[in-house]
């Protein structure tokens, strides 16, 4: 399968592969943010054990986040409580997770890239609050388009919201691969809770991409995607940002119906993830620590923008971001419930950080210089 089985230029490079799982919760390496806008404030969250990349809030309790742990080879989901600060153990025996999303009914859909090499699910058959019983973890659906010298390469995982401009039915599973060259796929899985089935059957709503960088839905339900690129020949990373807008509603994406929004020339530390707030703000993390921000354009097919520095941290390598509430906002000095940002990767030492660092907008009445009369 090959040393890395490259699938470490999506989000774990390696370093991962010098991580060990914690036996006892402890305190590792840290991620520290260095700094953000006015009107934010920040905050970190100690797992204990290593962050292996993916993570996905709980829709039901946003305070809680399933948040996979471990090393390259030996990795576990866990159950993160931002309040309690406690973390438990939900279910375990992974090769390589590269993305998460909590079905409807509480199910995890999970693709696991190395050991199993498909998408996996997992449901709490004992209704005791883990995936660990026998039988609790099967397959949801073998994956396709596996194209890769190394078999499959499942990453990053998106929910289709309801009444969605792309055409995905609300609850399908959008998965992003990482398998080089021009042989990435977005494949989209409905009915993943019932009845699995790829649409279309036995194809790709997008594809011709090198390796993954993240998927999101803008608030009007059209995916933006980012795409990893890396040159073999320079050993350099870079990145794109693409918006994808189903203009006649079918089951792909196709020619006239795709914008890159982002050039590789303005994301030249690579692109690990995005995410989009409520404000439909894309904000992407990279091969630095530095986490970048912009605005949709108005018009996807025909706009672009320019990411700037939205807020900087010591990581050399950030793999992660992502919103625990869409729903809320995510605009400085808020004066309604609020969303966090939360963002995970490696420390300093290029050791996965043991920590998640988030990024929240400050209630009014505690900006800076703010008077109260």
């Amino acid at each position: 399968k090959g040393i890395t089985k490259m699938k470490f230029f999506r989000a774990s490079l390696l370093a991962a592969m010098l991580c060990t799982v914690a036996v006892h919760p402890v305190v590792g390496a840290q991620i520290h943010i260095l700094s953000v806008p006015a009107g934010y404030t920040t905050g970190s969250i100690e797992l204990g054990v290593p962050f292996a990349g993916s993570l996905a809030p709980l829709p039901s309790d946003p305070t809680k986040l399933y948040v996979s742990v471990g090393s390259y080879g030996a990795q576990s989901i866990a159950l993160v409580d931002t309040v309690g600060a406690s973390i438990q153990i939900v279910a375990s025996g992974f090769g390589s997770i590269g993305g998460i999303a909590v079905l409807s009914n509480g199910d995890l859909a999970i693709t696991e890239n190395a050991t199993s090499e498909t998408i996996l699910r997992a449901h709490d058959l004992t209704n005791d609050g883990d995936f660990l019983d026998p039988g609790e973890i099967t397959a949801l659906i073998s994956p396709i388009l596996a194209d890769s010298p190394f078999g499959f390469t499942g990453a990053q995982i998106a929910l289709a919201p309801a009444g969605n401009a792309a055409a995905i039915p609300a609850g399908a599973l959008v998965i992003q691969t990482a398998d080089g060259e021009t042989s990435s796929e977005l494949l989209v899985v409905e009915n993943p809770e019932t009845s699995p089935a790829f649409r279309p059957a036995g194809g790709a709503f997008f594809s011709g991409f090198q390796y993954n960088g993240g998927i999101d839905f803008s608030n009007s339900g059209h995916v933006i995607m980012g795409e990893g690129m890396f040159d073999m020949l320079t050993f350099t990373s870079s990145g794109r940002i693409y918006a994808l807008v189903n203009t006649n509603a079918d089951a792909v994406i196709g020619a006239g119906e795709w914008n890159v929004l982002v050039s590789e020339t303005q994301l030249a530390a690579g692109l690990s993830d995005l995410a989009i707030s409520k404000e439909d703000d894309v904000f992407t993390v990279e091969g630095s620590g530095t986490v970048r921000t912009f605005a949709l354009p108005p018009n996807l097919l025909s706009g672009s923008a320019t990411p700037a520095v939205f807020a900087q941290t010591d990581s050399p390598y950030l793999s992660t971001v992502r919103f625990d509430d869409k729903t809320k906002t995510f605009a400085p000095g808020a004066t309604a419930p609020s969303a966090r940002l939360y963002l995970g990767g490696y420390a300093s030492d290029w050791t996965a950080a043991t920590n998640l660092v988030w990024i929240q907008p400050q209630p009014t009445s505690h900006i800076e210089n703010w008077a109260i009369y």
